[in-house]
């Protein structure tokens, strides 16, 4: 049966109006969604090295790739355990059951946005709820766990730097030990007393190896061992300042800007759009009805 102008033109009408009012009545009818907002400050930490092994203190991409950081496992995982959101909104999406950390992560990304505040290393972190407490209780659980995760990792380069002067110390205790050996063997060998002191032969443009007395080898040798006995003694000092703690930075590695306050009247839904959508739309609806209405023929 073929459709005529009239009637194809009231379908039309009737589609596009019952779609307002569609979108019209969810907005009127969707519960209020409050948004609560933290605002932090990321700095670079001299752990955060590029691939070249250069601290990316100003690498201009470093804020953005931090954005994947914060949506990390280890990141929000944390929150869901601080805040016991499986049990929670077990009881608010289902029914009481308890859902799976899983669950409860695709639910927090969901209401989740992270953005840039202009062209600086601040960070806005944006979570959306029902319920206003919840949402400012979000928002700055997500910045304590990622205050927290940075500080883990810095703990742990340090640890790590730790280890490396400690076995460097051991690498040079051991040149030492060899060292002392080739030392006291040369005392013996030209019978040098423990107590001698080194001749003024200068130690920098020194004369022809003929014009050099033998047992000054023994010297040259005693001052090797004392410059490596010295530098045995720094690498000690540095592991016993490290293994006190990492020095206090003049920033924290993440600092909260502007904490997230419990937001006092509602983000959305557009209350207003909604009821300007359902009005316009009921005109469309109308008038595809009455065409409808008048296309209809009494032979039909």
């Amino acid at each position: 049966m073929k459709i005529g102008p009239k009637k194809f033109l009231g379908f039309s009408l009737l589609l596009a109006g019952i779609a307002l009012c569609s979108v019209g009545l969810w907005l009127l009818l969707s519960r209020a969604q409050y948004q609560a907002r933290v605002t932090m400050q990321i700095d670079p930490d001299l752990t955060d090295v590029n691939q070249s092994g250069q601290a990316m203190l100003y690498a201009p991409n470093y804020v953005q790739a931090e954005f994947e950081v914060l949506q990390l496992p280890t990141v929000l995982g944390k929150v869901i355990n601080a805040l016991n959101l499986n049990v929670v909104w077990g009881r608010k999406y289902a029914g009481g059951a308890t859902l799976t950390t899983n669950e409860s992560m695709a639910i927090l990304k969901r209401h989740l946005q992270i953005a840039p505040v202009g062209n600086t290393k601040l960070v806005g972190i944006s979570f959306a709820s029902e319920g206003p407490d919840e949402a400012a209780g979000i928002a700055n659980a997500i910045a304590k766990a990622y205050q927290d995760y940075r500080l883990e990792k810095w703990q742990q380069m340090t640890l790590k730097g730790v280890e490396v002067l400690q076995q460097e110390s051991q690498e040079e205790e051991k040149k030492i030990q060899i060292q002392q050996t080739n030392v006291d063997l040369l005392r013996e060998k030209f019978k040098i007393p423990s107590d001698a002191s080194p001749p003024k032969l200068p130690l920098v443009n020194r004369p022809l190896e003929k014009e050099v007395p033998p047992e000054y080898s023994y010297w040259e040798e005693k001052r090797k061992l004392d410059n490596m006995i010295q530098f045995r003694k720094l690498l000690a000092a540095k592991i016993a300042s490290e293994s006190v703690g990492p020095l206090p930075r003049l920033r924290p590695l993440v600092e909260v800007v502007d904490a997230a306050q419990t937001p006092k009247s509602p983000a959305g839904p557009n209350r207003f759009l909604g009821a300007v959508l359902l009005a316009i739309g009921l005109f469309p609806t109308v008038g595809g009805l009455l065409l409808l209405k008048s296309s209809r023929r009494p032979s039909d």
